[in-house]
């Protein structure tokens, strides 16, 4: 058809611009990273358009960059001695020639529903074909679409046919049919090179036909390479190069047989210089033109090739079909068909004049885009019935359906396989952001559920700024949960900011997310034998002690540090891990109270008002003061340490003298007693230091103020608990079951050690008070044990004539 060289028709020139080297990769690369780096160079193209006018400047770039890579990887595969083209290369060709697809097919769409076409041929009475024509498509964008559709797949068999040899390879500008003429010369000569039959007497182009008798073997086999190169142009909307092709190898009358498709026109009568004559385009005969093209592509005399290229000028598609060797070639030959088609239908029924009319056959092939597509599905050829199933053509079909539910519905099949290639699901992910761009996203779950599994590929790369960029695509708790899922891996203190940074760039929710990796690596490996929790500190104890960093970062977040750690050091005190719970402590920055109850400018930062009021919201309160509850358990624990350790430093007193020992050995022997004396009286000083700061820390567990230890405070609020409250208070519950004993046991090993026996007695005072209740947290056993020792308490000290309670009798 004549729609090739349409002024509207724009979609050529951009893709011939695709084809320009864009940037200079180095060739000794290895092809598979010049396939990687589509990941950051299809990042730059959405970045580099941000407006929404801007989106098929995108898409270009899409084409651009997978143009590109495709000549970087044929250039190193050309520097080895390797026809095989890899998978990976195909596949970057299919997805290229999808966003070829793409940007033609929706900008046309685009522009149609902005477009209110006008019948401008109202205003001529003398119209052509080539008015008629020209204002169909500037009219009915469907006709333009399908134009579009004929001229991408003739892009896309140009990009193919570039690589093989041209005619122009095997023979020089010569005469037509050069060794039939030479024999026909030298008839009476015997000539080295003569046919193995009988060949025609003449040289006119229908002589072959009209005598039956063939060319000179070597002419025939350069009529038949001829005639698949000129198809091979046709095939690739190159018809001036298939006539080039004919005149360089002596037969113009092939090439003067390729415009009789031209539609006619007059420019004459619009022209307003009518002192000038213009030349008449085209050809008053078309339909009689068309009608002996039709003939032609029937007749059996006449090679295939020769006949394939007259059947796609006339709209023959069954002697075109038997030529396609593919997917593409089979949906060119119905497209090229409809499109011939439907425009003729135009003309005949617009022009006032008679036509030849055409075989009713013609008519008959006119189908529906859905009619085309199930065709290829059930073609006859293998190769096109296997190619029409596969991913790639299944896409373009429902692109050029314009059935995005069906094609939504395709993908997510393709994702819940789990066979997509990283590569693939690039394309896919862009494919879905497009279609969102444009609002044509019809089925956002699915959309979502590739971009995910395209963020998940990505976080194996590793790259913070990818990751971040396509998770902001995702839903808000699927952002969270996503890159906190990214950032469980990353250990490097630099890592991590930059990590946040590129976040922060991608206005992701940073704080939920932080908050969410501290408890995702803490709850990971717990479900550990007892032997194992109850050892020492464990890499995994390590990796959830260093995740409480990530909270650490902003001082907007120091509350949501101090209550992660709270958790943590629960977990830690569960299993008895007190290093643990120490080091998680140290975590949290000396300031970090202050700068929580600086959120709160009309609360007094006073201890008194952290653990004792209800001045703070529920959670600052509670977690403040579990905190401090934390740091008095560990501080006690340490001091009945240190007081341990000192104890067990007592000076040991010198052996006693035997009956014999010499004066030497009683000078000695007074040295080391005196010595041990003051040793002695040193330790016991330190002591009782030790002793004073170990009894307070401890009494600091027992006696916490307001409720006491591991209870929160009382609070106003008629909010109810939700399950993170709710299983936080059973764990505080079970700490103060397994601590507030251990704490009693302790102090009543110092105050006994120490002999302060009364103390130890007045300790069960305490214990059953109903100020602080703290019998209530004792199990049975621990509760006996207790009581046990303060009855041995009372023992001693009415071994020391004393009562019971230590009062002197």
């Amino acid at each position: 058809m004549a729609s090739t060289e349409m002024n509207d028709m724009t979609l050529r020139e951009m893709m011939d611009d695709s084809t320009a080297t864009g940037i200079i990769l180095k060739s000794n690369e290895p092809w598979r990273e010049a396939n990687s780096k589509l990941y950051y160079e299809f990042l730059e193209s959405i970045q580099a358009h941000v407006s929404e006018p801007q989106i098929f400047d995108t898409i270009a770039d899409f084409i651009q960059n997978c143009t590109d890579t495709l000549e970087l990887m044929r250039g190193m595969q050309s520097k080895v001695e390797n026809t095989y083209v890899s998978e990976e290369e195909i596949n970057l060709e299919n997805e290229r020639n999808v966003w070829r697809l793409v940007y033609c097919l929706y900008q046309n769409r685009l522009m149609a529903s902005d477009f209110h076409s006008q019948d401008e041929m109202d205003n001529h009475t003398d119209i052509s074909e080539k008015d008629v024509i020209e204002n169909l498509y500037k009219n009915d964008s469907l006709i333009r679409e399908y134009q579009l559709i004929v001229d991408w797949l003739e892009k896309n068999a140009l990009d193919t046919a570039e690589k093989l040899p041209s005619i122009e390879h095997f023979t020089d500008k010569t005469v037509a049919w050069e060794n039939t003429l030479h024999q026909l010369q030298n008839r009476q000569n015997s000539i080295t090179f003569g046919s193995s039959r009988a060949i025609v007497s003449s040289l006119d182009p229908d002589a072959p036909i009209r005598e039956g008798k063939p060319l000179h073997d070597l002419d025939r086999e350069d009529d038949a390479r001829l005639e698949k190169r000129m198809f091979i142009e046709v095939r690739c909307g190159q018809l001036q190069k298939a006539q080039a092709l004919a005149m360089h190898c002596g037969q113009p009358w092939r090439a003067a047989c390729l415009l009789g498709w031209m539609p006619h026109h007059d420019p004459n009568y619009n022209n307003p210089r009518t002192d000038t004559e213009l030349p008449i385009e085209g050809n008053p005969n078309r339909s009689l033109w068309k009608l002996c093209a039709w003939e032609i592509s029937l007749d059996k005399r006449v090679g295939p090739y020769y006949r394939a290229i007259f059947a796609s000028l006339c709209g023959n598609v069954q002697q075109l079909l038997p030529i396609a060797q593919s997917w593409q070639d089979a949906l060119w030959v119905y497209m090229k068909t409809l499109l011939d088609i439907k425009v003729e239908s135009e003309v005949r029924g617009t022009m006032p004049k008679s036509y030849v009319p055409m075989p009713d056959e013609y008519w008959k092939n006119e189908m529906t885009l859905e009619n085309i597509f199930n065709e290829l599905h059930a073609s006859k050829n293998p190769i096109i019935r296997a190619q029409a199933s596969k991913p790639d053509h299944l896409i373009q079909k429902y692109l050029i359906l314009d059935q995005i539910p069906q094609l939504m519905d395709e993908i997510e099949t393709l994702i819940d396989m789990g066979t997509c290639t990283s590569q693939f699901l690039r394309f896919l992910a862009h494919l879905i952001l497009f279609l969102r761009h444009i609002g044509r996203n019809s089925k956002e779950r699915i959309g979502n559920k590739v971009l995910q599994a395209y963020v998940r590929e990505l976080i194996k790369l590793g790259d913070a700024n990818l990751v971040a960029y396509y998770t902001a695509t995702l839903p808000q708790e699927d952002q969270v949960k996503n890159y906190a899922y990214f950032l469980e891996n990353v250990k490097d203190h630099q890592q991590r900011k930059r990590c946040l940074e590129a976040a922060e760039a991608a206005n992701l929710n940073v704080e939920a997310i932080t908050k969410l990796v501290v408890e995702n690596i803490r709850h990971k490996n717990i479900e550990l034998g007892s032997d194992d929790l109850k050892c020492g500190i464990t890499a995994s104890d390590i990796e959830k002690i260093d995740a409480l960093d990530w909270v650490m970062f902003y001082q907007s977040q120091r509350e949501e540090a101090l209550w992660q750690t709270n958790a943590l050091i629960r977990y830690f005190l569960t299993y008895e891990k007190l290093d643990a719970a120490r080091n998680a402590i140290n975590k949290i920055p000396n300031d970090s109270i202050g700068l929580i109850t600086m959120e709160y400018p009309s609360i007094e930062s006073t201890i008194a008002n952290l653990t004792m009021t209800n001045n703070l919201p529920k959670r600052a309160s509670n977690c403040i003061r579990e905190y401090l509850c934390y740091r008095a358990y560990l501080d006690a624990q340490e001091g009945f340490a240190e007081w341990f350790s000192e104890f067990h430093r007592k000076p040991t007193p010198p052996k006693a003298l035997p009956s014999y020992a010499t004066f030497t050995e009683k000078v000695a022997y007074d040295h080391k007693k005196a010595q041990y004396n003051s040793d002695l009286e040193r330790w016991k000083m330190t002591m009782q230091h030790h002793t004073k700061d170990a009894k307070q820390l401890l009494f600091n567990v027992l006696l916490f103020p307001d409720g006491g230890w591991l209870v929160d405070s009382a609070y106003s609020g008629d909010e109810l608990p939700d399950h993170e409250d709710s299983l936080r208070e059973y764990e505080m519950e079970t700490l103060r079951k397994l601590c507030i004993p251990k704490i009693t046991l302790l102090l009543h090993s110092v105050m006994s050690q120490m002999n302060e026996h009364a103390e130890c007695v007045q300790l069960a005072d305490t214990l059953a008070s109903e100020q602080y209740q703290l019998y209530k947290v004792f199990p049975k056993d621990k509760l006996r044990e207790v009581f046990q020792k303060f009855g041995e308490s009372s023992l001693v000290l009415m071994d020391q004539k004393k009562d019971p309670w230590g009062y002197s009798k």
